[in-house]
């Protein structure tokens, strides 16, 4: 099953595996933590695997020429993420919401000491997360994106949709509330490219996508 799901990865980042692997080892030799990972069975969600070092690299060098002050990680995981960007932007405050319980209790053990950082056990979905003041969103999609693999089971693919969709929603109650300020800036990884375009009241700055599935885009707001 291991060898299974790790031949289902590979294919899935296609040409690009070597540098993905590349800057895995890279910042594994680094020292960087929030490495730890876990395969789906649920046909649903989305194997839990921490955002590829090579997007985080690429994204980094684009929040560089940005003054954002609080990042916030909806659904932080292990704290890969987070981990990553106080390595390079130590200046900044990161809160990261986590809501299974082993991923919290590792992650808040890792940054016990960070006084720049908080951890927070919760769904995020559900969580009054507003109240951070962030001025950076990052989102990593918790579901199947591809729908394609479910021809033979119509009944998951309907969940499927329904469930992204009621994630959209959730994206856009999120713009809607940042309308009235200035300087937001949304990170969305491994969502479907089509469906992040539809979005309403932001523009992209930035996509790096290795298929429709497989990528990043980095958006602010219209007026910015």
């Amino acid at each position: 099953m291991l060898l299974k799901n790790l031949i289902r990865i590979i294919s899935s980042y296609k040409f690009s595996i070597i540098t993905i692997i590349f800057f895995e080892l890279l910042y594994l030799v680094k020292g960087y933590k929030g490495n730890r990972f876990n395969f789906s069975n649920n046909d649903l969600m989305a194997d839990n695997l921490p955002c590829p070092y090579y997007f985080l690299f690429k994204i980094k060098k684009t929040l560089k020429n940005t003054n954002f002050y609080r990042f916030l990680d909806l659904g932080c995981g292990s704290g890969r993420v987070i981990n990553f960007f106080n390595k390079n932007f130590s200046n900044k405050k990161f809160i990261g919401i986590e809501y299974f319980s082993n991923q919290y209790e590792y992650c808040k053990k890792t940054f016990q000491d960070q006084k720049n950082i908080k951890i927070i056990q919760a769904d995020f979905t559900k969580s009054d997360f507003f109240q951070y003041d962030a001025d950076c969103y990052f989102l990593n999609n918790p579901f199947v994106s591809n729908t394609k693999y479910f021809a033979s089971k119509p009944n998951i693919k309907t969940i499927l949709l329904k469930k992204n969709s009621e994630l959209i929603e959730f994206i856009e109650k999120i713009i809607d509330f940042s309308l009235k300020k200035k300087n937001i800036l949304f990170i969305f990884v491994n969502y479907n490219k089509k469906i992040i375009e539809e979005l309403k009241n932001i523009r992209c700055t930035e996509s790096y996508y290795i298929s429709d599935t497989k990528g990043y885009t980095i958006y602010c707001l219209n007026d910015n």
